[in-house]
């Protein structure tokens, strides 16, 4: 029997701004660890979902649980929402909405919704409880520490990590003593070991497993150069190992890593983008960093697949019907962008600057994207109009390619000396 939708709704009035918010709450695979909801299995198949559509599947309390998940939607930072369809498990449906809305005095309302439809009698016991009295102590405990996080200007994830063993701690303040006494060391590099030590010490594995020298240095308020350099130096002294990171040129995500860049396959197929690219090492190549296994291990899992942070640079995403429009007001910073749609081939470029158009239509035509530049103002209203004959994913994305990433070229020509054998 068809049992009815429940819905919940909880109001949050934080004292952070939404932008300061947004890397946090709209990082949902962070959200959903920090929630207690269990590691997620991605499905292979062969068979292609349309538009980032993904087929996961996940076990609670020994009963497996499969869904369909339809990818995320969002305008940055103003809201993000998902739909999940179950084939498997006591629930049928559900859906999630999150908005940021600025306060007059400071601060954010944020609202945080959830529908659920239950398939079984066991679902429909269980969701009162599992989110309606259980769910809702979670979230409010995780949006009460992402806000006190974000009002000090942390990074996601700066919070306290398990404690380290006796031997690594104590291999660790060895390293320490053995990096502060550097005799090249001047006083900005002793104190950027010594926020690297507590970033090791303090910082949950989803932040230490793919650590960015750049954007440690923009958020420590420290010199770039000076964070590479040091975290390279930290790599000869065990203390951290290097990994370099193909990226793909559309999502931006990770599709493989290597310890040298010789380990760099230089033809690679993204399976989100369904494209293949070939590696352009000014660009698509990253020095990231982990900690050393002798000084801490992560287990980094999978717990939300479609999570609006893992593609910063995309401000906004939306999942167009055939034949339909929708209109959006959003915030844009000066600069080039496009919208592109993920299973169309071609992009409108977008230009936005102070004094552009107000309102404007976005069109993606049956025929094609047009080929002129889009001129919009800061805070436009667009109407997205779907002409063709299939459902689209459509997304605007800045241009610029993010300036916290240590290209190779970048890390080779910052520090050869330390990159020779890489």
């Amino acid at each position: 029997m068809p049992y009815r939708e429940i819905h919940y709704r909880w109001e949050y009035d934080l004292k952070s701004t939404p932008e300061k918010l947004w890397p946090f709450v709209a990082d949902t695979n962070r959200f959903n660890r920090d929630t207690n909801v269990p590691a997620v299995e991605v499905e292979s198949t062969k068979r292609r979902l349309r538009n980032a559509r993904r087929r996961v599947r996940l076990s609670i309390f020994g009963m497996p649980v499969e869904w369909e998940e339809q990818p995320f939607e969002w305008v940055r930072p103003e809201r993000f929402g998902v739909k999940r369809t179950y084939s498997k498990g006591p629930i049928a449906e559900m859906k999630a909405l999150a908005e940021l809305s600025p306060k007059a005095d400071g601060g954010t309302r944020f609202t945080y919704e959830v529908w659920v439809k239950p398939k079984t009698l066991l679902g429909l016991i269980a969701v009162p409880v599992q989110v309606g009295l259980l769910g809702s102590r979670r979230f409010r405990r995780a949006f009460s520490k992402y806000d006190e996080l974000a009002a000090v200007d942390e990074l996601p994830g700066e919070m306290q990590s398990p404690a380290l063993s006796e031997a690594a701690s104590s291999r660790l303040n060895s390293i320490r003593t053995r990096l502060l006494s550097d005799d090249d060391a001047n006083d900005v590099d002793r104190a950027v070991v010594e926020r690297l030590i507590e970033f090791i010490e303090r910082a949950d594995d989803f932040a230490v497993a793919r650590i960015k020298p750049y954007a440690l240095a923009d958020d420590w308020e420290l010199p770039r150069r000076a964070v590479l350099q040091s975290c390279l130096r930290a790599t000869r002294a065990g203390l951290l190992d290097l990994q370099w990171d193909l990226l793909c040129p559309l999502c931006r995500g990770p599709q493989e890593s290597g310890s040298s860049l010789k380990d760099i396959e230089t033809q690679v197929h993204c399976e989100t983008c369904r494209i293949d690219f070939t590696v352009n090492f000014d660009r698509f190549v990253e020095l990231t960093f982990r900690p050393n296994a002798s000084i801490r291990t992560t287990d980094v899992k999978d717990y939300c697949i479609g999570s609006p942070q893992r593609t910063p640079h995309v401000v906004a995403q939306q999942l167009l019907p055939a034949q339909s429009e929708r209109e959006l007001s959003m915030a844009l910073g000066p600069g080039n962008y496009r919208f592109r749609a993920l299973e169309l081939t071609g992009e409108q470029p977008v230009r936005v600057a102070t004094g552009g158009t107000d309102s404007s239509t976005v069109t993606i035509p049956k025929g094609g994207w047009p080929h002129e530049e889009l001129m919009i103002g800061t805070r436009p209203t667009l109407r997205l109009r779907n002409e063709t004959e299939a459902e689209q994913l459509l997304i605007l994305e800045r241009l610029a390619w993010g300036d916290q990433a240590a290209t190779a070229a970048e890390a080779c020509a910052a520090a050869p000396n330390h990159l020779h054998a890489a």
